[in-house]
């Protein structure tokens, strides 16, 4: 059977996303394969490919590293997360020992998972409290990822709950007003300083907990006091632009240097303010550049809009996160054990230079 690139019967029409057919991921890829489904990936951003339970997890690191877009002399996985310990501990994901490119989501108890020993899994961030993004942007200066993969093993299947929601940023470009557009064209994102994987020292942390999001996770109200409860108070702080002082500087609307597309690249939890494209001088304050991006995210992200990924034993998903924005949904709505694996490579270093 032949490759084939099939509209996903949930997927709402308005998204580009499409099933991948016609191949296992557990079998080695030939030349052929590889340029199919790269130019799908291009083309419609996100591919689904069902029933692909036995894949291994170093055949999920090969899938991210076959089409060239990775970072080859990439020795660092963290991500954020920490390698695995010998003693019990309670993680948001842990890296799998032997291949830590490898990242285990989930809220499940691991014994002894692929050589992850006694560690609690503990899913922290959701559509409350972290909401649309792409990955890296807030947490990376340079080698962004290009590619996000995320595998549901055989043998882990919720109940209810743990959807991954995603929209096409391509197209939130021809939704959003043309003024905003136009304004945004003009614009570099200013993000918070976190630790990161080059600065990883923990003093750079300057928000006290994460961003709660409202209107359909497209604007921040503020800070929450605790990830794991959508109705927790907020913390009594005030976002300032010195808090952007050390973070990554990114532009929002992105052309794509080989689909030529324009699209909305985006972490609206994790923005302070707008600089100038040009002179790097401050162009929208913070609460500007909250209404200036939930305006420009809004139309794309409705129910009617986003599609809804409910995971299904042995469903692994591929997006470029160049080209779509992800979230996921709230923790408290998974119902059963969940157990998930990501793979996000770095690309090559560009040399940017991060700005003070």
């Amino acid at each position: 059977m032949a490759i084939a690139f099939l509209p996903i019967e949930t997927c709402p029409p308005q998204q580009p996303f499409a099933e991948c057919r016609g191949i296992s991921l557990s079998e080695e890829l030939s030349d052929d394969a590889i340029g199919a489904i790269r130019a799908g990936l291009l083309k419609h951003g996100l591919l689904v490919f069902r029933d692909q339970g036995a894949m291994t997890p170093a055949q999920e690191v090969a899938f991210n590293r076959a089409f060239g877009w990775h970072d080859p002399d990439q020795t660092d996985f963290l991500f954020g997360f920490g390698a695995p310990t010998t003693e019990h501990r309670v993680s948001g994901a842990a890296q799998m020992p032997d291949l830590p490119e490898v990242s285990v989501l989930g809220n499940v108890m691991l014994e002894n998972y692929h050589g992850i020993t006694n560690t609690q899994l503990k899913p922290v961030l959701g559509f409350t409290h972290s909401a649309w993004h792409a990955d890296g942007l807030h947490d990376m200066f340079d080698g962004l990822p290009e590619m996000t993969t995320m595998f549901n093993p055989v043998g882990w299947q919720t109940r209810g709950g743990g959807a991954t929601y995603f929209t096409s940023g391509v197209h939130a470009v021809t939704r959003m007003d043309g003024e905003v557009l136009e304004e945004l064209r003009r614009c570099v994102v200013a993000y918070v300083r976190s630790p990161n994987d080059q600065e990883r020292d923990d003093s750079r942390r300057v928000t006290p907990g994460s961003s709660r999001m409202v209107d359909e996770g497209t604007r921040r109200i503020g800070f929450s006091t605790r990830s794991d409860d959508p109705n927790a108070p907020l913390h009594d702080f005030e976002l300032l632009i010195e808090h952007s002082n050390g973070g990554g500087r990114h532009a929002p609307i992105r052309r794509h240097p080989l689909t030529g597309e324009d699209a909305l690249y985006i972490t609206p939890g994790q923005a302070v303010c707008l600089l100038d494209a040009e002179s790097g001088e401050l162009r929208h304050g913070v609460e500007e550049t909250v209404d200036l991006l939930a305006r420009a995210l809004r139309p794309s992200v409705g129910p009617e809009f986003r599609y809804e990924h409910h995971w299904q034993e042995g469903d692994f998903v591929a997006w470029l996160n160049t080209l779509v924005l992800h979230s996921a949904s709230d923790p408290s709505e998974i119902d059963g054990p969940r157990l998930m694996h990501r793979v996000r490579l770095s690309s090559p270093r560009t040399g940017q230079v991060r700005h003070p």
